[in-house]
């Protein structure tokens, strides 16, 4: 059994780290408050799932002067790649920040908001899992540095056996929803189902529905249900990571005390 978890939302709560610096990032470039609500709306509406596009959308609605329902029936057409957010930015006269200046501002707020995170999963699921799994992962979109401070921080490694980040996709064009990332994973390791994918956002059950079709495999999506994912309708799914337990006996293995 190969068992690949998403980090944000899924392993660790980010919901005052990097929903914060999101926030952060574009009162900074804009110089005016905003809504953290109104940022996430569009993060989640628009199935946005990196944090720095994330900053980019929000620099564009506050600086394109709309309410958040005009801005979003706008931005529409633009909301899916980073190159259609930039020429947004071009069409409409909203001058934008160089994106190596964005992340390196959003970065810098990250590093005072990360002491808040906290694990969502608890060790001891951690642990029965790995004593189940043949092969634990994690595939996400942070930078490897966001990542290793969190998983020192929390003692993480000793559970995964590969994982991939931000650092390993050569393109944003290749980031979820494209399928590059679990293709990057088996490249790693041998494809041997069952194989699950633990996720939160519909940028997560795109890559893994994209895989499938390209590959002709079937990674099992398991989506970690949230407030933001409510309009999700998916096979499986939990609601507590306790809750992983029953899904992965329901395919006739029995967790290792």
């Amino acid at each position: 059994m190969i068992v690949i978890f998403d980090v944000d939302g899924v392993l660790i709560d980010v919901t005052k780290s990097y929903h914060y610096s999101i926030k952060d990032s574009v009162e900074f470039f804009t110089g005016k408050k905003v809504k953290k609500e109104d940022l996430l709306d569009i993060k989640f509406g628009f199935n946005i799932n990196n944090d720095w596009d994330a900053s980019i959308a929000g620099i564009l609605f506050v600086q394109s002067g709309k309410s958040l329902e005009q801005f979003k029936k706008e931005f529409a057409p633009y909301s899916q790649s980073l190159e259609d957010m930039y020429r947004y930015g071009r069409e409409y006269g909203i001058k934008l920040p160089e994106y190596e200046r964005l992340v390196q501002v959003f970065e810098e707020f990250y590093h005072k908001h990360r002491e808040k995170e906290s694990m969502i999963f608890p060790h001891d699921v951690l642990e029965r899992m790995r004593k189940k799994s043949d092969i634990l992962g994690v595939i996400t979109g942070r930078p490897f540095d966001d990542l290793d401070y969190s998983f020192k921080k929390f003692d993480l490694y000793k559970y995964f056996d590969y994982i991939i980040t931000e650092d390993d996709i050569p393109q944003p064009e290749l980031r979820k929803p494209s399928s590059y990332p679990l293709k990057l994973f088996f490249e790693k390791v041998d494809f041997d189902n069952p194989v699950f994918y633990i996720g939160d956002t519909k940028a997560d059950y795109k890559m893994v529905e994209n895989y499938n079709r390209e590959e002709s495999k079937n990674v099992q999506f398991i989506l970690y249900k949230n407030q933001y994912n409510s309009d999700m309708n998916v096979p499986l799914y939990i609601q507590k990571p306790d809750d992983i337990c029953d899904i992965l006996n329901s395919y006739d293995y029995k967790l290792a005390d």
